[in-house]
């Protein structure tokens, strides 16, 4: 089971902890999961393993 769902907000754990919505959540081969993150003022899609997130901070 993935540790975030589509909708979820969710920062960047590393640098200056950018936010973003998950769009997207994909197994792999390994059964680990990558996301397709909306990051917040880059108008494209960005692709996390599951370890480069963490929850939003409210």
């Amino acid at each position: 089971m993935s540790k975030f769902a589509i909708g979820e907000m969710v920062d960047k754990a590393a640098d200056d902890h950018e936010g973003g919505i998950i769009i997207a959540v994909f197994p792999t081969e390994d059964g680990n999961f990558r996301y397709a993150v909306d990051m917040e003022g880059y108008g494209a899609l960005q692709f996390f393993a599951e370890e480069k997130l963490v929850v939003h901070a409210s």
